[in-house]
């Protein structure tokens, strides 16, 4: 390949001399520019293999401004030739990363050491220019979120889903500490998570285990849950910083979530179908022998079989329970308002509740729609406002709040109704426990039995769910969340089926 040599000189006789030399080493001379103007105009007509370039020219712009401009626009390699090799003159130079230095005079000076040096250097810039390129194109074709820094964790690259999910600016997040772009608390304790590079030992890919985390989204309240890895890009000893990837686990969570809902809705529904046709078959010999003793006994010995007999009846509605908790199939659900059936609750909520605890009732306007069995939807509603009675200390406020909201993937709209009390908040270790039967989510709470699994069981077959919510200082909360109705009903509609089912 034939190398050409652009010179930039504005001394005439100094330009000849450099280009016969350059020609008896076998170099071609493309053109000789004397000012900055020119110098680029050549470059962009002839596109040399190299510069030579004088640090001194005449005009506004002197050489090193020149070959910052060159080096920018055409990434051709120049090399410095001057006379003057002072301190001052070369720091500047050296910011423009220049590929060599000739200092005047240059009689003695091997022209082709120094030429096919630069050209070396440039051609190893050049292919590093292209793995840059490579990476960096593969990195913004990843689904997942990508972030590296160098040695100082200062961010050097982001990608288009890193960007979207920290809530950064890509050009904005460029040499920012990691951890201010990638702000996590650990899933699970909330503790800020901070990224040391001095901590991480050289040779060893310290964090490539995915973790769990909370990110922390700039401008937007609340946190993501994330799964990330760590990784520290070292070679041969030396760190030159990390590389972070990551994901946004939401949906992933929430179908989880889901499936341990349907999941354990169908172990329980198996459990008590079992104990239920036990309880009933033990339960009907037992209330059949008990009824021949009392034809059988008088005076106080009857009066106790009566007791024993009464018993045995409040030990039906339990039996009762298991055997609607054991029901594998929802039973015909119909479309309906969920604020009409809340308003026609209201009496026997406020009933339940007593006059100790007050009811505000908080209902968006207008129809929510939602499709579920009204029987089941009544009875389980009135679970929940008995649970709230237990636990709730007189003088202590139930509300009950109705909207609509997006679901946890942000993909469809879903109606919410949540049941708000002061009561004590419950374990944070108790999660979706709450809605095993028999659990007391506290110390010195009173046993919930079955009702909360019922309520749990029923939700599972209808499509929604529930989650329990602590507040602190607030007390606690049940969020049920029901798929929207395809057909809206008007409030007519609604007390139609209301009073067809009353």
């Amino acid at each position: 390949m034939n190398t050409t040599v652009l010179i930039v000189e504005d001394e005439g006789l100094i330009a000849l001399d450099m280009k016969n030399k350059l020609e008896q080493a076998g170099y071609s001379v493309c053109g000789i520019a004397d000012c900055a103007e020119e110098a680029i105009a050549s470059v962009e007509r002839f596109l040399p293999s190299l510069v030579m370039m004088d640090i001194r020219l005449r005009g506004a712009k002197d050489g090193i401004e020149t070959a910052a401009e060159i080096r920018e626009r055409f990434h051709v390699p120049v090399i410095f030739v001057t006379a003057h090799a002072d301190y001052a003159t070369l720091d500047r130079a050296r910011i423009t990363e220049p590929f060599g230095y000739i200092v005047k005079p240059f009689q003695s000076i091997n022209f082709r050491a120094q030429i096919e040096m630069a050209l070396w250097k440039h051609q190893m810039e050049q292919k590093l220019r292209v793995s840059e390129r490579w990476f960096s194109a593969t990195f913004e074709s990843i689904s997942d979120a990508l972030i590296a820094t160098d040695s100082e964790g200062k961010v050097t690259f982001v990608n288009l889903p890193a960007a979207a999910l920290t809530g950064w600016e890509r050009a904005e997040a460029l040499g920012r500490p990691l951890t201010e772009v990638f702000s996590v608390t650990e899933d699970g304790t909330g503790r800020h998570v901070t990224t040391p590079l001095h901590q991480i030992p050289a040779n060893h890919e310290t964090g490539s285990e995915t973790r769990a985390f909370r990110l922390t989204t700039r401008g937007l309240a609340g946190t993501v849950p994330i799964e990330a890895s760590i990784s520290a890009n070292c070679d041969n000893g030396s760190m030159f910083g990390i590389v972070v990837v990551f994901r946004d686990v939401t949906a992933r969570r929430a179908a989880e979530r889901k499936d341990r809902q349907a999941q354990r809705a169908s172990a329980l529904g198996l459990m008590a179908t079992g104990l239920g046709r036990e309880l009933t078959e033990s339960q009907n010999q037992m209330d059949a022998s008990l009824q021949q003793l009392i034809e059988q006994s008088r005076g106080s010995t009857q009066r106790l079989l009566w007791d024993v007999f009464e018993r045995s009846a409040q030990q039906q509605s339990i039996v009762q329970q298991l055997v609607t908790l054991g029901k594998g199939d929802e039973e015909q659900a119909g479309a309906m308002d969920l604020n009409g059936v809340v308003t026609e609750l209201e009496s026997k909520f406020r009933k339940i509740l007593g006059v100790r605890r007050p009811l505000h009732l908080h209902l968006q306007a207008g129809s929510l729609p939602i499709c579920v069995n009204l029987r089941n939807l009544r009875d389980n509603l009135l679970r929940l406002v008995t649970d709230s009675r237990k636990a709730t200390p007189d003088g202590g406020p139930v509300t009950i709040t109705t909207s609509v909201a997006m679901d946890e993937d942000e993909t469809r709209e879903v109606v919410q109704l949540t049941l708000r009390d002061t009561r004590k908040t419950t374990r944070t270790e108790a999660g979706e426990r709450v809605f095993d039967p028999y659990y007391q989510s506290s110390p010195g709470n009173s046993n919930p039995g079955l009702s909360l699994a019922l309520v749990y069981h029923f939700m599972a077959l209808s499509g929604g769910s529930i989650h329990a919510e602590n507040m602190p200082g607030q007390g606690s909360a049940y969020r049920l969340v029901f798929p929207v109705a395809e057909l809206p009903l008007t409030l007519e509609q609604t007390d139609q089926q209301l009073a067809a089912s009353a």
